[in-house]
Protein backbone atom coordinates (compact mmCIF):
# COMPACT_ATOMS: atom_id res chain seq x y z
CA UNK A 1 0.00 0.00 0.00
CA UNK A 2 1.40 3.05 -1.12
CA UNK A 3 0.79 6.34 0.46
CA UNK A 4 2.33 8.56 -2.50
CA UNK A 5 2.45 12.61 -2.30
CA UNK A 6 4.64 15.48 -4.04
CA UNK A 7 5.27 18.91 -3.11
CA UNK A 8 5.44 22.00 -5.12
CA UNK A 9 6.44 25.26 -3.89
CA UNK A 10 4.95 28.74 -4.88
CA UNK A 11 6.31 32.09 -4.32
CA UNK A 12 4.21 35.50 -5.18
CA UNK A 13 4.58 38.64 -3.84
CA UNK A 14 1.18 38.57 -1.51
CA UNK A 15 -0.65 42.00 -0.92
CA UNK A 16 -1.77 40.29 2.41
CA UNK A 17 1.50 40.89 3.35
CA UNK A 18 2.29 43.90 2.18
CA UNK A 19 3.83 42.57 -1.42
CA UNK A 20 6.70 40.53 0.54
CA UNK A 21 7.24 37.09 -1.05
CA UNK A 22 5.81 34.63 0.58
CA UNK A 23 5.97 31.29 0.04
CA UNK A 24 3.22 28.38 -0.38
CA UNK A 25 3.89 24.80 -0.04
CA UNK A 26 0.94 22.55 -2.03
CA UNK A 27 1.00 18.68 -1.41
CA UNK A 28 -0.95 16.64 -4.35
CA UNK A 29 -2.25 13.00 -2.63
CA UNK A 30 -3.03 10.06 -4.44
CA UNK A 31 -6.06 8.15 -2.88
CA UNK A 32 -3.98 4.38 -2.35
CA UNK A 33 -7.53 2.49 -3.43
CA UNK A 34 -8.90 4.20 -6.07
CA UNK A 35 -6.19 6.54 -7.60
CA UNK A 36 -8.15 9.77 -7.00
CA UNK A 37 -5.56 12.72 -6.76
CA UNK A 38 -6.54 15.97 -3.97
CA UNK A 39 -4.53 19.42 -3.53
CA UNK A 40 -3.83 20.11 -0.16
CA UNK A 41 -3.10 24.06 0.23
CA UNK A 42 -3.23 25.43 4.35
CA UNK A 43 -2.96 28.60 3.38
CA UNK A 44 -5.92 28.89 1.69
CA UNK A 45 -7.66 28.95 4.86
CA UNK A 46 -6.62 32.81 5.28
CA UNK A 47 -7.90 33.64 1.42
CA UNK A 48 -10.82 36.37 1.56
CA UNK A 49 -14.02 34.90 1.71
CA UNK A 50 -17.11 36.99 1.79
CA UNK A 51 -19.52 36.03 4.72
CA UNK A 52 -23.24 37.51 5.61
CA UNK A 53 -24.08 38.85 9.02
CA UNK A 54 -24.53 35.61 11.64
CA UNK A 55 -27.62 36.80 12.63
CA UNK A 56 -29.33 36.43 9.79
CA UNK A 57 -28.55 32.56 9.89
CA UNK A 58 -29.71 32.80 13.27
CA UNK A 59 -32.89 33.94 12.26
CA UNK A 60 -33.48 31.45 9.63
CA UNK A 61 -32.80 28.14 12.55
CA UNK A 62 -35.67 30.35 14.49
CA UNK A 63 -38.06 30.94 11.36
CA UNK A 64 -37.55 27.53 9.37
CA UNK A 65 -39.05 26.44 13.41
CA UNK A 66 -42.28 27.51 12.50
CA UNK A 67 -43.44 25.95 9.87
CA UNK A 68 -41.33 22.95 9.69
CA UNK A 69 -42.63 19.56 8.37
CA UNK A 70 -40.30 17.32 10.39
CA UNK A 71 -41.49 18.99 13.92
CA UNK A 72 -44.04 16.26 15.95
CA UNK A 73 -46.94 19.33 15.34
CA UNK A 74 -46.77 19.14 11.34
CA UNK A 75 -45.58 15.60 10.83
CA UNK A 76 -48.89 13.41 10.23
CA UNK A 77 -50.17 16.68 8.04
CA UNK A 78 -46.84 17.20 6.17
CA UNK A 79 -44.95 14.32 5.61
CA UNK A 80 -45.39 11.33 2.57
CA UNK A 81 -46.55 8.28 3.95
CA UNK A 82 -45.47 4.85 2.56
CA UNK A 83 -48.20 2.58 0.90
CA UNK A 84 -46.52 -1.03 1.06
CA UNK A 85 -45.55 -0.56 4.57
CA UNK A 86 -46.60 0.49 7.45
CA UNK A 87 -47.42 4.49 6.54
CA UNK A 88 -44.45 5.24 9.06
CA UNK A 89 -41.70 3.09 10.66
CA UNK A 90 -40.47 4.00 14.30
CA UNK A 91 -37.70 2.99 16.52
CA UNK A 92 -36.95 4.78 19.51
CA UNK A 93 -37.46 8.36 18.57
CA UNK A 94 -36.56 7.83 15.29
CA UNK A 95 -39.08 8.10 12.56
CA UNK A 96 -39.27 6.77 8.77
CA UNK A 97 -41.39 8.21 5.90
CA UNK A 98 -40.81 8.53 2.34
CA UNK A 99 -39.21 11.31 0.66
CA UNK A 100 -41.70 13.23 -1.45
CA UNK A 101 -39.55 14.21 -4.37
CA UNK A 102 -37.16 10.57 -4.22
CA UNK A 103 -34.68 9.80 -6.61
CA UNK A 104 -34.82 5.84 -5.89
CA UNK A 105 -37.67 3.22 -5.50
CA UNK A 106 -36.87 3.36 -1.77
CA UNK A 107 -35.84 6.34 -1.05
CA UNK A 108 -36.80 7.52 2.54
CA UNK A 109 -36.35 10.28 5.22
CA UNK A 110 -35.22 9.09 8.10
CA UNK A 111 -35.57 11.58 11.40
CA UNK A 112 -33.31 11.12 14.56
CA UNK A 113 -36.05 12.88 16.51
CA UNK A 114 -39.21 15.08 15.78
CA UNK A 115 -39.08 16.58 19.14
CA UNK A 116 -35.57 17.96 17.99
CA UNK A 117 -35.94 20.76 14.70
CA UNK A 118 -32.34 21.77 15.50
CA UNK A 119 -29.56 20.22 16.96
CA UNK A 120 -25.64 21.17 17.65
CA UNK A 121 -23.14 18.95 16.60
CA UNK A 122 -22.39 17.87 20.15
CA UNK A 123 -25.95 17.01 20.52
CA UNK A 124 -25.89 13.75 18.48
CA UNK A 125 -25.97 11.74 21.01
CA UNK A 126 -25.40 7.48 20.79
CA UNK A 127 -28.69 6.89 21.41
CA UNK A 128 -30.40 8.92 18.58
CA UNK A 129 -28.02 7.48 16.37
CA UNK A 130 -27.98 3.91 16.83
CA UNK A 131 -31.97 3.96 17.17
CA UNK A 132 -31.54 6.07 13.26
CA UNK A 133 -29.53 3.56 12.37
CA UNK A 134 -31.69 0.59 13.24
CA UNK A 135 -34.78 2.47 11.79
CA UNK A 136 -32.91 2.36 8.64
CA UNK A 137 -31.49 -1.65 8.80
CA UNK A 138 -35.32 -2.66 9.18
CA UNK A 139 -36.48 -0.46 6.29
CA UNK A 140 -34.26 -2.23 4.27
CA UNK A 141 -34.50 -5.93 5.22
CA UNK A 142 -38.68 -4.90 4.94
CA UNK A 143 -38.40 -3.40 1.38
CA UNK A 144 -35.62 -6.16 0.03
CA UNK A 145 -38.34 -9.12 1.11
CA UNK A 146 -40.98 -7.18 -0.85
CA UNK A 147 -38.36 -6.98 -4.00
CA UNK A 148 -35.06 -8.98 -3.88
CA UNK A 149 -33.92 -7.16 -6.88
CA UNK A 150 -33.37 -4.17 -4.43
CA UNK A 151 -30.40 -5.02 -2.56
CA UNK A 152 -27.85 -2.30 -2.73
CA UNK A 153 -28.63 -0.09 0.95
CA UNK A 154 -27.06 3.54 1.50
CA UNK A 155 -27.30 5.77 4.85
CA UNK A 156 -26.58 9.34 3.71
CA UNK A 157 -26.42 12.65 5.42
CA UNK A 158 -26.31 16.37 4.86
CA UNK A 159 -26.29 18.74 7.84
CA UNK A 160 -27.45 22.08 7.03
CA UNK A 161 -27.78 23.91 4.02
CA UNK A 162 -24.08 24.76 2.98
CA UNK A 163 -24.34 20.75 2.53
CA UNK A 164 -27.11 21.04 0.45
CA UNK A 165 -30.18 20.37 3.51
CA UNK A 166 -32.94 21.94 2.42
CA UNK A 167 -34.82 21.25 5.77
CA UNK A 168 -32.80 23.08 9.02
CA UNK A 169 -34.54 19.55 11.11
CA UNK A 170 -31.76 16.76 11.46
CA UNK A 171 -32.50 13.85 9.36
CA UNK A 172 -31.34 11.09 7.26
CA UNK A 173 -31.48 10.11 3.54
CA UNK A 174 -31.63 6.10 2.80
CA UNK A 175 -32.05 4.76 0.06
CA UNK A 176 -31.98 0.70 -1.48
CA UNK A 177 -30.88 0.28 -5.03
CA UNK A 178 -30.73 -2.47 -7.46
CA UNK A 179 -27.13 -1.28 -8.08
CA UNK A 180 -24.68 0.21 -6.31
CA UNK A 181 -24.06 3.77 -6.51
CA UNK A 182 -21.29 4.86 -8.93
CA UNK A 183 -18.31 5.73 -5.77
CA UNK A 184 -20.07 2.41 -3.95
CA UNK A 185 -19.02 0.65 -7.62
CA UNK A 186 -15.65 2.07 -7.78
CA UNK A 187 -14.80 0.91 -3.91
CA UNK A 188 -15.83 -2.43 -4.31
CA UNK A 189 -14.19 -3.10 -7.58
CA UNK A 190 -10.88 -1.31 -6.53
CA UNK A 191 -11.61 -3.57 -3.10
CA UNK A 192 -11.74 -6.64 -5.42
CA UNK A 193 -8.69 -5.76 -7.16
CA UNK A 194 -6.45 -5.10 -4.38
CA UNK A 195 -7.40 -8.60 -2.91
CA UNK A 196 -6.77 -10.44 -6.11
CA UNK A 197 -3.35 -8.07 -5.97
CA UNK A 198 -2.22 -9.07 -2.59
CA UNK A 199 -4.07 -11.87 -1.28
CA UNK A 200 -5.25 -9.36 1.62
CA UNK A 201 -8.44 -7.45 2.35
CA UNK A 202 -7.15 -3.75 1.56
CA UNK A 203 -9.50 -2.10 4.01
CA UNK A 204 -7.58 -4.08 7.38
CA UNK A 205 -4.52 -3.37 5.77
CA UNK A 206 -5.47 0.19 5.64
CA UNK A 207 -6.28 0.07 9.36
CA UNK A 208 -3.07 -1.91 10.55
CA UNK A 209 -0.88 0.18 8.55
CA UNK A 210 -2.72 3.33 9.91
CA UNK A 211 -2.38 2.30 13.49
CA UNK A 212 0.94 1.80 12.81
CA UNK A 213 1.85 5.21 11.64
CA UNK A 214 -0.51 7.02 13.83
CA UNK A 215 -0.08 10.03 11.72
CA UNK A 216 -4.55 9.70 10.65
CA UNK A 217 -5.27 7.45 13.26
CA UNK A 218 -8.23 9.02 15.45
CA UNK A 219 -8.99 6.02 17.52
CA UNK A 220 -11.67 2.83 17.98
CA UNK A 221 -14.98 2.19 19.18
CA UNK A 222 -15.20 -1.58 20.08
CA UNK A 223 -15.32 -2.50 16.52
CA UNK A 224 -15.20 0.65 14.70
CA UNK A 225 -11.96 2.54 13.50
CA UNK A 226 -11.54 5.74 13.18
CA UNK A 227 -8.97 7.56 10.41
CA UNK A 228 -8.14 11.40 8.73
CA UNK A 229 -8.25 10.40 4.87
CA UNK A 230 -4.95 10.54 3.74
CA UNK A 231 -6.22 11.79 0.20
CA UNK A 232 -8.95 13.98 0.85
CA UNK A 233 -11.91 15.27 -1.29
CA UNK A 234 -13.12 18.32 1.83
CA UNK A 235 -11.97 19.64 4.55
CA UNK A 236 -11.92 17.85 7.76
CA UNK A 237 -12.35 14.19 6.20
CA UNK A 238 -12.99 11.31 8.32
CA UNK A 239 -13.53 7.53 7.13
CA UNK A 240 -15.09 4.91 9.68
CA UNK A 241 -14.28 1.44 9.05
CA UNK A 242 -16.15 -1.90 10.48
CA UNK A 243 -12.94 -3.78 11.51
CA UNK A 244 -15.04 -7.50 11.79
CA UNK A 245 -15.65 -9.50 8.46
CA UNK A 246 -18.98 -7.55 7.67
CA UNK A 247 -19.87 -6.43 4.00
CA UNK A 248 -23.46 -5.22 4.01
CA UNK A 249 -25.25 -2.84 6.68
CA UNK A 250 -27.78 -5.52 7.31
CA UNK A 251 -25.48 -8.01 8.66
CA UNK A 252 -24.67 -5.67 11.71
CA UNK A 253 -25.14 -7.19 15.21
CA UNK A 254 -26.39 -4.64 17.76
CA UNK A 255 -22.82 -3.98 18.67
CA UNK A 256 -21.48 -3.10 15.56
CA UNK A 257 -24.82 -0.17 15.72
CA UNK A 258 -23.71 0.75 19.12
CA UNK A 259 -20.21 0.75 17.99
CA UNK A 260 -20.80 3.19 14.63
CA UNK A 261 -23.57 5.31 16.74
CA UNK A 262 -20.74 5.72 19.31
CA UNK A 263 -17.72 6.58 17.55
CA UNK A 264 -20.15 9.27 15.13
CA UNK A 265 -21.46 10.93 18.27
CA UNK A 266 -17.58 11.51 19.47
CA UNK A 267 -16.62 12.42 15.50
CA UNK A 268 -19.39 14.91 14.98
CA UNK A 269 -18.80 16.63 19.31
CA UNK A 270 -15.03 16.70 18.52
CA UNK A 271 -15.60 18.48 14.73
CA UNK A 272 -18.59 20.76 16.39
CA UNK A 273 -15.48 21.82 18.77
CA UNK A 274 -13.18 22.56 16.26
CA UNK A 275 -15.90 24.87 14.73
CA UNK A 276 -17.65 22.87 11.88
CA UNK A 277 -20.94 23.64 11.31
CA UNK A 278 -21.87 21.80 8.11
CA UNK A 279 -21.23 18.44 6.68
CA UNK A 280 -22.30 15.37 4.93
CA UNK A 281 -22.00 11.73 5.28
CA UNK A 282 -22.66 8.39 3.48
CA UNK A 283 -22.16 4.68 4.83
CA UNK A 284 -21.73 2.30 2.38
CA UNK A 285 -22.65 -1.02 1.71
CA UNK A 286 -22.17 -4.46 -0.14
CA UNK A 287 -25.01 -6.27 -1.44
CA UNK A 288 -27.68 -7.46 1.37
CA UNK A 289 -27.50 -11.19 -0.80
CA UNK A 290 -23.80 -11.82 -0.52
CA UNK A 291 -21.06 -12.03 1.48
CA UNK A 292 -18.13 -10.26 -0.19
CA UNK A 293 -16.04 -9.40 3.45
CA UNK A 294 -13.01 -10.95 1.79
CA UNK A 295 -11.85 -7.95 0.14
CA UNK A 296 -14.47 -5.18 1.09
CA UNK A 297 -15.79 -4.06 4.69
CA UNK A 298 -18.80 -1.51 5.19
CA UNK A 299 -17.42 1.73 5.47
CA UNK A 300 -17.83 5.76 5.32
CA UNK A 301 -16.83 9.08 4.97
CA UNK A 302 -17.68 12.54 6.57
CA UNK A 303 -16.50 15.27 5.71
CA UNK A 304 -16.92 19.13 6.57
CA UNK A 305 -18.62 21.77 4.12
CA UNK A 306 -18.34 25.81 4.83
CA UNK A 307 -19.64 27.84 7.74
CA UNK A 308 -23.19 28.82 7.59
CA UNK A 309 -21.94 32.78 7.45
CA UNK A 310 -20.10 31.65 4.23
CA UNK A 311 -21.29 33.22 0.73
CA UNK A 312 -18.84 31.14 -1.11
CA UNK A 313 -19.37 27.58 -2.06
CA UNK A 314 -16.21 25.10 -1.80
CA UNK A 315 -17.00 23.59 -5.29
CA UNK A 316 -16.22 25.08 -8.11
CA UNK A 317 -14.24 23.95 -11.38
CA UNK A 318 -11.65 22.07 -10.43
CA UNK A 319 -13.74 19.74 -7.93
CA UNK A 320 -16.57 19.41 -10.07
CA UNK A 321 -15.44 19.65 -13.91
CA UNK A 322 -11.76 18.87 -13.30
CA UNK A 323 -12.61 16.23 -10.85
CA UNK A 324 -9.61 16.76 -8.82
CA UNK A 325 -10.38 17.98 -4.79
CA UNK A 326 -9.06 21.29 -3.28
CA UNK A 327 -8.33 20.72 0.28
CA UNK A 328 -7.36 23.40 3.29
CA UNK A 329 -7.22 21.11 6.14
CA UNK A 330 -3.97 18.68 6.46
CA UNK A 331 -5.22 14.98 7.13
CA UNK A 332 -2.76 14.63 10.11
CA UNK A 333 -3.90 17.53 11.84
CA UNK A 334 -7.61 16.67 11.26
CA UNK A 335 -6.42 13.50 13.09
CA UNK A 336 -4.54 14.83 16.08
CA UNK A 337 -7.53 18.08 16.66
CA UNK A 338 -10.59 14.55 16.64
CA UNK A 339 -8.21 11.45 18.22
CA UNK A 340 -9.86 10.33 20.99
CA UNK A 341 -8.81 7.21 23.46
CA UNK A 342 -9.82 3.93 22.62
CA UNK A 343 -12.95 2.57 24.23
CA UNK A 344 -12.63 0.62 27.50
Amino acid sequence: MQFEKRKVKVKIKSPLQNFCIVEQEIEFRKDPLIGKWSRINIHRTKRPIQKTNREIFQNLISESRKNCPFCEENLEKSVAKFVDFEEKMKFGESIIFPNLFPYGKYHAVVLFSAKKHFMKLEEFKPKLISDAIQNSLNFFKKANEKDPAFKFPSINFNFMPPSAASIFHPHLQILLDDRPTFFTQILMQKSLEYFKKNSSNYWFDLIEKERKEKERFIGETGSFCWLADFSPIKNNQVSGIVEEKVSALTSFSRKNIKDLALGLSKILSRMGKIGVESFNMCIFSGPMDEDISDYFLVNLKMLSRPSLSSTTTDIGFMELIQQESVVETLPEEVAEKLRFKKRK
